[in-house]
Formats: structure tokens, C-alpha cells, sequence
């Protein structure tokens, strides 16, 4: 990590401690109101999948899940099939998962090959996506291999994760996306991590889903029996461009955690003593769907939640992804275990639950906006870019991010990207 980005950490972490001593939170300029058929207009949908899902650089995989040569990893993103691989040279490598000869899918699920072989007709793949042979070729006719390889997509492995464009066309470049927020991240050191368990659930409206990662405001009422009804649901937000952290202004009063991860135990320590662990509290969010939440039960872990949409408005997948610093043993592997139905469970049948009923109620078309509090900043944030990248042209991205990036990252005030915002 530079030293422009744990300089960056620091002033997050007083900022947080000298808000934590006050009692004391940032809270948005003023309140702000959106359509509320943002969440139901089918055509709104479909900007969202093309404009944004398959023009942005998504955060698809942690690099441990592809460790090893051979490894794959295949997901759909907003309708486009991928197939995530690592060739014998540790390259990554993000490709369409379609067969060039008449279409089908050549690989499923995740694991190790060495090749990948059409299930319909046979032919077959290398791991970097180029045809390597056509099944009874000299039936066939003649072809140039060349030019039926499987179609590539921008990715790029920055911070120990692996981030992908849905579009082999795609004009916005990653790190102009990911700006100082990159580096700051890049501190977990996820190259190293383990993957130890995953789930996909079904929710609702993807924005409905997302929207639940973006404030602390709903926790003591529609978690009150999960994680209590007097959590404190105050949160301080720091945006760098899209991208934001959200923070607690209170101690980690959770068993388990070293002094390394609470930052509150160095406040008396000169900053240059202070470990990055402890700086990376928070609830860390990607633009445009993912969240990371760090837990300490069995070992340090994180929870990646992927939102991705559906196949209709009303539909969406939140997939999870526990990983942990160092392999479990069996004991911890139990504790882990119990701790990821737990958080399942909390996501499953709290925060989708209710975004399935918000989906409904939403559906009648008789509320005709939605408001966002001056104590859900990160709300108002994420809808501000989320408009901005969708009414943005191609040829506009990169310029909409450059201007945008030089936002401290310890700030707290939200950008006001349009006249919506």
C-alpha cells in the first residue's frame, strides 16, 4: 500500500475516533425524494442492465477463488454468460461462455480443467479461450481457428480481486473506475484469502436488495431480532467517486476481535503504529453491487455480497461469499460455518423478505416517490451516480469518473452529480 493511501486511512480512522468520543455523526445536506418507479419501470431495467452492467468494470471474483492454473469460475452478469479462468501463466482471463459454432454454454459451475469441451458437439477449447479442435473436423469443412476463439471481455486483477466489463466493447477504463478507493482496498491482501463457503438467494428489485447495504438505520427495527433492537444505526459515510465506506462511530464491542483489528485501542498510539487491519473497519462498498463486511467468529473473515439483477424488474440474486485470512481448521470451521447461516439468514429472511414486500406494495403504483433521509447519505450517493452513469454516452465515461475521482476519500458530504441529486 502507498502513502498517499494509508495516509487516506488515517484520516478515516480519526475522523471516526474523534466523532466516536463526541457522540456525534454526519448526516447529508438535506433529504431527497426519487421516483419510486425506479424500483418497477421495465424499461428503466433495461438501461440498467446494458448501461450500466455490462458498460461498468464489476468486481466478479476474489483472485484466491482462481488460485490455480485451470481454475474457472462461471457466473451470468445482467444476461451475458462468463467464464472466469486462470491459464499456466497466472493470467486471468474473462470470456464469453458461449461456443462459436452454434451457441451453447461450455462450461458450468466452477473447478480445474485443462480444456473445455462443447457438451453439443464436441468442440474444443484451451483455457485462454482459443479453439484448440473441431470435432470430426474433416466433415466439418475448413475453418480458420483463429477466428472462432471465444469471445473476450476487459479484465483486470487489481487488489486481490478480479474485475470484468460485460462488454468486449467497453469504453471506461478499470482503474479511472476505481480511483484512490483501489489502493485503500488493496489492504485486505485477498490474493492470500480462502474461499470457505458461498450461497445465492432470489430477492427482489436488485436496487431493492442493494439499497439495504447502503444505510444502518434499518438495523434495530427490521433486524431487532437478529442483532438486537438497540444496535446503534448511526453511520459515518466516505465516498471516493461511486464508491463509499460505511462506519459505525462506536467501539467493536465483539468477542474475538485483536487489538490489531480495533482501532479504537490505538487512539493513544502514534499513527505510525496504528496496522491497517484496524483501518479497514467498515462496511466497504464497490459501485455498482457489492459490499464487503468483515467478522471475526473462527478467525478473520469477510462476507462479499454480490447483488446482481434478474431476469425481469422484479427480480434479482444476492450471492454470498464468505472468505477467511487463513485456512480454517476444523473447529473454526464449525464456528464460520454457523456464522454464515447466520448472516444468511438475516439477509434471507429480513432484508429480502421485506424487499419482496416493498416490490409488491411498489407494484400498485400508488406511491409516486421514494425518500432517502439525511441519515441514509449512502443512499442518496449511490442513486446520484447510479443516474449520472446511466444518462452518461460512451464516450463520456471516463471523463464522468476523472472528474469526479479527486473527492478525498475521508469526506463526508455526498457529490451532487444531477439536477435529481
Amino acid at each position: 500500500m502507498n502513502k498517499a493511501a494509508r495516509a487516506r486511512l488515517i484520516e478515516i480512522a480519526q475522523d471516526v475516533m474523534q466523532h466516536a468520543a463526541a457522540k456525534t455523526f454526519r448526516t447529508a445536506e438535506s433529504t431527497m425524494t426519487l421516483p419510486a418507479s425506479m424500483y418497477t419501470d421495465q424499461q428503466r431495467f433495461q438501461d440498467e442492465r446494458t448501461k450500466l452492467f455490462r458498460r461498468v468494470p464489476l468486481m466478479l471474483a476474489a483472485s484466491c477463488e482462481l488460485r490455480n492454473s485451470g481454475d474457472y469460475k462461471t457466473m451470468d452478469v445482467a444476461g451475458v454468460p462468463i467464464l472466469l479462468t486462470r491459464d499456466r501463466s497466472g493470467v486471468a482471463h474473462a470470456l464469453v461462455n458461449i461456443c462459436t459454432h452454434r451457441g451453447a454454454p461450455v462450461a458450468s459451475g466452477a473447478g480445474n480443467a485443462t480444456r473445455f469441451v462443447c457438451p453439443y458437439h464436441g468442440w474444443t477449447y484451451g483455457i485462454d479461450g482459443r479453439l484448440a479442435a473441431v470435432a470430426s473436423a474433416k466433415d466439418f469443412g475448413e475453418i480458420d481457428k483463429a477466428c472462432f476463439a471465444m469471445r473476450r471481455l476487459p479484465v483486470h486483477e487489481r487488489y486481490g480481486l478480479i474485475w470484468v466489463t460485460a462488454d468486449p466493447a467497453a469504453v471506461l477504463e478499470t482503474d479511472r473506475f476505481l480511483g484512490d478507493f483501489g489502493e485503500a482496498l488493496g489492504g485486505f491482501g485477498f490474493e492470500s484469502w480462502h474461499l470457505v463457503e458461498r450461497r445465492e438467494m432470489p430477492g427482489a428489485n436488485w436496487k431493492l436488495a442493494f439499497d439495504a447495504h447502503l444505510e444502518f438505520y434499518h438495523l434495530p427495527v427490521l433486524h431487532r431480532n437478529t442483532f438486537g433492537p438497540t444496535t446503534n444505526n448511526q453511520a459515518l459515510y466516505f465516498f471516493n467517486g461511486p464508491h463509499e465506506r460505511l462506519i459505525r462511530p462506536i467501539g467493536l464491542e465483539k468477542p474475538g476481535i485483536t487489538a490489531d483489528a480495533d482501532i479504537f485501542q490505538w487512539c493513544d498510539r502514534p499513527v505510525t503504529d496504528w496496522p491497517i487491519e484496524a483501518m479497514l473497519l467498515g462496511e466497504w462498498i464497490l459501485f455498482p453491487n457489492v459490499s464487503i463486511n468483515s467478522f471475526y467468529t473462527g478467525g478473520r473473515g469477510v462476507l462479499i455480497s454480490q447483488i446482481l439483477p434478474g431476469a425481469t424488474v422484479g427480480e434479482s440474486i444476492t450471492i454470498q461469499s464468505y472468505f477467511m485470512q487463513n485456512e480454517p481448521d476444523a473447529e473454526q470451521l464449525v464456528a464460520v460455518r454457523a456464522n454464515c447461516e447466520f448472516l444468511a439468514r438475516v439477509v434471507r429472511d429480513e432484508d429480502l423478505t421485506n424487499s419482496y414486500n416493498q416490490q409488491r406494495a411498489l407494484g400498485s403504483g400508488l406511491l409516486k416517490e421514494v425518500c432517502f433521509g439525511r441519515n441514509e447519505a449512502g443512499g442518496q450517493h449511490f442513486h446520484c451516480w447510479l443516474d449520472a452513469v446511466l444518462a452518461t454516452p460512451d464516450d463520456a465515461l471516463n471523463t464522468l469518473f476523472t472528474d469526479h475521482a479527486d473527492q478525498p476519500l475521508g469526506s463526508g458530504r455526498s457529490l451532487r452529480l444531477d439536477k435529481q441529486c
